[in-house]
């Protein structure tokens, strides 16, 4: 019975071939989109999977009353420690981290890459797989390093790199060499152990070497609040029994500040990279899912109008064999066969176009697709049984409806269409439209929010402006005497305009924030102000503006520093400009020299930050050497400017990158979700069109008589055709009055939750509008062309 419903499904869909193909064409579309997005979202739910006894692994993220005091991510450096020491019952085991970068070498190979320096735990606790070395004691002692395999690769040319020296430049103590003792097994998916904050470290140290950057024993200090902390709980042990136990270790050991303002969660690592950074990877997955759930659904409405409006070709079939006994579950059934029949040959093109578009879409999600033969076996069960249920949902409607008519008007090639029947098919058109105009108008609004991002005056310039960011880290009065000789040679150089040398760049990544308090203001009320360390040509190498005084210069006291048009409002200053500040619980006042104009250090989904700027001489940190050109010949002096850093420092890599670049890709996220909506756009109306061509296709044949009728009588082909575009016109109207008020809302939500934002509009919804009266009216307009300009007596002789 089963290979007879294949066998008249096959012939069937070889008899009608244009609607065989805009079927299987639909839903192969609908299927491919939604395998895409489904694998995406399965690979982002596995992060962390690998990790061993992930269940009882939690990460310790700190909550500031105010935004700006500390990243979420980092809690006191003594903390998990005391925890595990002081309550052995609930904590099974820690780990500690202060992820940084420095230059690497080995002979004549420099890199610059992530370090960890950390407690020894991080092999054992997590599971993490080693090629090389004992995972019992991956460290041998406080010189030894536990690098990747692909670091071991990219200095040592091979994989087994046991007992070979890595030098390191340390920013405390100069250049350390540290002997291999373990290598890791590249990992095939990415984990929040190895990479933090969406940056991947190469290198883990023993906790030791945390005296080399971040200060002396500065793991034991209670008020140290630097350090990313893990903690394994014992089985059985809840988040909830830590609360007690974490305030009091807090209030025994923390200073006020830290007591007034801090509280700290623990986050599960089974769902951490899902919920950190406000939950932006588990948004961006609902997002998708929808999008591909529209899609999917705009395909089998497709199916759905084509298969009942081509029904009159199949009545008489379906008489004889109700005639010669068949009963109605069996004509469903043989529905339901060809439908799934049908989706199983999409399912299969599937295949082929996911293989063809999988580093594509991979590319704009910035994600590692797997092959189709890699799939798990969960995977394979999920796609057979979404094949499965896409077949039954397109089929079972027409199924129905096809079966319940009355034999007699069966036998006569008439179809009864009900009132509701009716309501259904316009009602489907409706909802097709809707979806394609809502995804539309939405995808325009992400694309003027990013041109706003790029377009609007952010207080800086980034053009040509490249930033050196391997300088090597020598933080004393030397080490900057060394890197001001080389930024006052490379201001010698022709093409650049200015040089400046500082801890941060406009990327949202700054060394935290200090309580600043006004001239006599009491103790217990300061202001956190964002700190940047730069020198005195900061301003002019950034085109920041000055709305007052000056910015400081390297000769200037070191007591000097500028604010921010933000900052000077949070501490009521009058005039800003020579009025003293300072920091609370120090007598030391500082000087306002001037006041820079606001500009967007970080994210536009944050408003603009007090800040105060610091001179080197008070602390002799930096990272970045800043180079302003204006030449026409970018890579000539780029070449230059290699030259001259190399000939400081012929033991450094020269790893560099441009503002703007850097700029781009703090507004990944929303790029990254821009492609992926107009990916969704172009599909939408691909299976829009392909079902208007099919719906049109089929009323042309139907109403070829009526066509020939009206030319006899006088009508022209104008008038034709205008006939069939009027159908769709009431469709795509009421499409336009649901989608609109739906998209406004959607927009409006997405856009609230940006700091700065565009204004809404009716030009998207327009344009939204116009494109799909457009696009439907031409296709319709060719495909009625031919039958509306045709003789009419072939027309009449039609049936």
């Amino acid at each position: 019975m089963i290979s007879t419903y294949i066998t008249i499904a096959l012939r069937h869909l070889s008899k009608r071939k244009l609607f065989s193909f805009i079927n299987i064409a639909g839903l192969a579309i609908g299927i491919t989109f939604s395998l895409l997005i489904t694998v995406y979202i399965w690979e982002e739910k596995q992060v962390n999977r690998d990790l061993r006894n992930l269940p009882q692994q939690y990460f310790m993220q700190s909550a500031w009353k105010a935004d700006n005091m500390y990243m979420p991510l980092i809690t006191p450096a003594m903390l998990a420690k005391g925890l595990h020491d002081q309550y052995p019952s609930l904590v099974a085991d820690y780990y500690r981290t202060f992820p940084c970068s420095a230059n690497a070498s080995y002979k004549d190979r420099h890199f610059r890459v992530g370090l960890q320096p950390g407690d020894t735990t991080v092999v054992s606790n997590f599971g993490l797989t080693m090629l090389y070395g004992d995972p019992a004691h991956a460290f041998r002692d406080n010189n030894s390093v536990v690098i990747t395999e692909a670091t071991a690769l990219k200095f040592f040319g091979k994989t087994n790199a046991l007992d070979e020296v890595l030098t390191i430049d340390t920013r405390q103590d100069g250049k350390k060499d540290y002997t291999v003792t373990g290598v890791l097994k590249d990992e095939t998916r990415e984990n929040s152990v190895t990479t933090i904050n969406g940056f991947k470290n190469d290198i883990f140290m023993p906790m030791q070497s945390v005296d080399y950057f971040l200060g002396k024993d500065a793991d034991k200090d209670w008020n140290n609040v630097s350090m990313a902390s893990y903690i394994q709980l014992k089985p059985g042990v809840t988040p909830a029994q830590l609360d007690g136990p974490i305030r009091k270790l807090v209030a025994m050991n923390c200073n006020q500040q830290l007591k007034d303002n801090m509280s700290i969660q623990l986050v599960g690592l089974d769902s951490f990279y899902l919920d950190t950074n406000n939950g932006l990877v588990r948004k961006m997955i609902y997002i998708l899912a929808i999008i591909a759930g529209f899609v999917l659904l705009m395909a089998v409405i497709n199916y759905v109008n084509i298969s009942v409006g081509t029904s009159t070709y199949r009545l008489k079939e379906i008489g004889l064999r109700k005639v010669f006994g068949g009963r109605r579950q069996q004509l469903i059934a043989q529905f339901l066969a060809e439908s799934i029949v049908l989706t199983g040959i999409s399912a299969f093109l599937s295949i082929a176009f996911y293989e063809l578009l999988r580093p594509v879409l991979g590319q704009i999600l910035n994600k590692t697709l797997p092959h189709v033969w890699s799939f798990s076996g969960m995977m394979v069960l999920f796609y057979l049984l979404l094949v499965l249920a896409v077949g039954l949902v397109a089929g079972i409607y027409p199924a129905f409806v096809l079966t319940a008519n009355n034999l007699l008007k069966v036998l006569k090639g008439k179809i009864s269409v009900g009132k509701g029947e009716l309501v259904f098919r316009k009602a489907s058109l409706i909802l097709q439209f809707s979806i394609a105009i809502l995804v539309f108008v939405c995808t325009l609004y992400i694309s003027r929010q990013i041109n706003y991002f790029f377009n609007r005056d952010l207080g800086y310039n980034k053009e040509q402006l490249l930033v050196i960011s391997s300088v090597p880290r020598q933080w004393d009065s030397t080490g900057l005497k060394r890197l001001e000789l080389l930024r006052d040679e490379m201001m010698q150089k022709a093409g650049v305009v200015s040089a400046t040398i500082s801890y941060e760049v406009p990327d949202g990544m700054n060394g935290g924030s200090v309580p600043i308090l006004p001239e006599g203001a009491a103790n217990d009320a300061p202001v956190n102000v964002e700190r940047l360390v730069t020198d005195g040509n900061y301003a002019n190498t950034f085109g920041l503006k000055m709305t007052a005084g000056r910015f400081f210069t390297d000769h200037d006291s070191p007591l000097d520093v500028v604010l921010n048009e933000t900052a000077v409002k949070a501490l009521h200053l009058k005039q800003g400009v020579g009025q003293e500040i300072r920091i609370p619980g120090n007598d030391t006042r500082l000087t306002v020299r001037g006041i820079v104009k606001d500009f967007h250090f970080f994210n536009m989904g944050q408003k603009i930050a007090p800040m105060i700027f610091f001179a080197q001489q008070v602390n002799p940190a930096y990272r970045f050497l800043s180079i302003k050109l204006q030449t026409a010949d970018i890579r000539k002096s780029i070449a230059g400017i290699e030259s001259a850093f190399k000939f400081r420092y012929n033991d450094s890599p020269f790893d560099y990158f441009f503002m703007d670049e850097k700029f781009q890709a703090m507004y990944f996220s929303e790029t990254r979700l821009k492609k992926a909506a107009d990916v969704a756009t172009g599909l939408n109306f691909v299976i829009i069109l392909l079902g208007a061509a099919g719906v049109v296709a089929f009323s042309l044949t139907r109403r070829a008589k009526e066509v020939g009728v009206r030319k006899v009588l006088g009508a022209n082909t104008r008038s034709i055709i205008f006939l069939f575009l009027k159908e769709y016109t009431t469709v795509i109207i009421i499409a336009n009055l649901v989608a609109w008020p739906l998209a406004y809302f959607l927009a409006s939500k997405w856009l609230d939750g940006y700091a700065y934002r565009t204004s809404m509009s009716l030009v998207p919804f327009i344009v939204a509008g116009g494109i799909t009266f457009s696009l439907t009216y031409i296709l319709i307009a060719l495909q009625s062309f031919r039958t509306a300009n045709a003789n009419p007596t072939g027309l009449l002789r039609h049936e």
